[in-house]
Order: C-alpha cells, then sequence, then structure tokens
C-alpha cells in the first residue's frame, strides 16, 4: 500500500500546478496536525482550526481562509461555512454536557448574508436553551473586516457516550 501512495504521490507534483501544490501543503500540515493532536480531527486539521472557549461562555473558532476551501468565485464554499458553523455550535455543546454525554446535530438552518473573502472567518456560538436531551444553539460567522457573513440556529441531540 505504502508504494502504491507513493507513486500516487509522485505523479500528482509531477503533474501539479504552483495553486496544486499550495493545497497539497495544506492537507499535509493538516494530517499532521491531527496526528500530534490527542482529540482533534482530520477535518479540523487540515482546515486549521483555532478554538477557544470565552470567558462568557461562547465558543469562538477561527480558520484560514485559503484555496483549499475556496469555490470557483475564489469566496469560501457555502459548505465550508457550514462546516464552520456545527463544529463551533457542536463543541460548545459538548463543553457543556455532563460526563458520559454527548450530542449529535440533528437539525441546522443557515443563512447565508455575504461573501467569504479575506484572510480568516472567526465563527461565534452561543447556546439559546440546554434541556437534557435537545441542546438549541447559534451561531454567527464573520469575515475579517468584522462582517457577519452567515447566521445559523442547531440543535443538537444529546445522547449516551460509548
Amino acid at each position: 500500500m505504502d508504494e502504491k501512495i507513493t507513486q500516487k504521490f509522485k505523479q500528482l507534483l509531477k503533474e501539479a500546478s504552483k495553486a496544486d501544490k499550495q493545497v497539497i501543503e495544506l492537507l499535509i500540515e493538516g494530517v499532521l496536525r491531527k496526528q500530534s493532536s490527542l482529540n482533534g480531527s482530520y477535518l479540523g486539521g487540515i482546515l486549521g482550526t483555532k478554538s477557544r472557549l470565552t470567558d462568557n461562555n461562547q465558543y469562538e473558532m477561527i480558520i484560514p481562509n485559503t484555496e483549499l476551501i475556496q469555490n470557483s468565485l475564489q469566496i469560501v464554499h457555502g459548505g465550508i461555512t457550514a462546516t464552520l458553523l456545527d463544529s463551533a455550535m457542536g463543541s460548545l455543546v459538548h463543553y457543556n454536557l455532563p460526563v458520559g454525554a454527548a450530542a449529535v446535530t440533528s437539525e441546522m438552518k443557515i443563512n447565508y448574508l455575504a461573501p467569504g473573502k479575506g484572510s480568516e472567518l472567526k465563527c461565534i456560538a452561543s447556546i439559546i436553551h440546554q434541556g437534557s436531551k435537545i441542546v438549541v444553539t447559534e451561531g454567527k460567522v464573520y469575515r475579517e473586516d468584522g462582517k457577519l457573513i452567515a447566521h445559523a440556529t442547531g440543535s443538537f441531540f444529546v445522547i449516551k457516550r460509548n
């Protein structure tokens, strides 16, 4: 298997444009970030997420705006914006659950308001309602200049952790 991957990688690099090589580098860096993290995901590593729980119990997640996440119009792909919202809101829910519980997204509604441009996107998530079975959240994504580009609400179903 290693030899097969090596051959494919050599072919890829041989035919790669400068932009292709930049994206390949981002992917490699993302996998390396995931490998060095105890509880991160490949997606979080590849997106280059930086996250923190704020003092007012909000969750902030920032991702760099790279060619990897842009659509053919050179703006952030809407699916990436949705992933950012889901990840930030879900992470906040997990921080507020009791030991032995987990949560999965059961519903999400997004309004896209402006194009994702600039060097990074910041999502700020907050909890609207926390029940024993359902947690309702809100997320807002801002671009570097402070412009709100997306607003979402999400519901998360609380389950027992395996």
